[in-house]
């Protein structure tokens, strides 16, 4: 019985380094993962959003479709010293990113004929003067007044051209 406990004593003793060995022969890893992602590039989603509004009957065509990038309108039969305006609105749809609604220079805001046309352009009813932050989700009003300022005395006068052009880029 002795006999049998001392082999089973040694048994044991002789499993435990086998184990202990196996161990010392097996070193560790190193596991290393390398990746990469890009997101997909698109453009900010600013656009007209179809509302809206002009100071009344001589303003006889106002256009801008919701989700378009151009409007535009009409003035006519204009009387001296009268202003009218056409407004549209914008709309940053983007959900997470702020714009920022930059101001047009003298190149993108132009008017054709000065001498007799008055042409302001307002930012929520302000005067446009600076770059404007348009948040994600929110609307912002874009306002364009003409005013004519002195009597045309040819037909060649008695027009103008306004060109507004203005971008809206991700605010950083």
């Amino acid at each position: 019985m002795k006999n049998r406990r001392n082999r089973f004593l040694l048994a044991i003793v002789a499993f435990i380094l086998v184990l202990g060995v196996g161990y010392a022969v097996v070193s560790s890893v190193q596991l290393t993962i390398d990746g990469s992602g890009t997101a997909a590039t698109e453009e900010l989603k600013v656009v007209y959003d179809g509302v809206n509004t002009s100071s009344g009957a001589k303003v006889t065509a106002l256009t801008a479709t919701d989700g378009s990038k151009a409007a535009s309108f009409t003035v006519e039969n204009m009387v001296l010293n009268t202003e009218e305006y056409a407004e549209f609105e914008i709309k940053n749809k983007e959900s997470d990113v702020n714009a920022t609604i930059v101001k047009p220079t003298t190149v993108q805001f132009t008017n054709s004929n000065s001498e007799y046309f008055e042409v302001k352009l307002y930012y929520n009813n302000v005067e446009w003067t600076t770059n404007q932050t348009l948040n994600a989700q929110a609307t912002a009003k874009i306002k364009v007044t003409v005013k004519l300022i002195k009597t045309p005395v040819s037909s060649s006068d008695s027009t103008t051209t306004i060109s507004v052009t203005y971008d809206a880029q991700p605010a950083s």
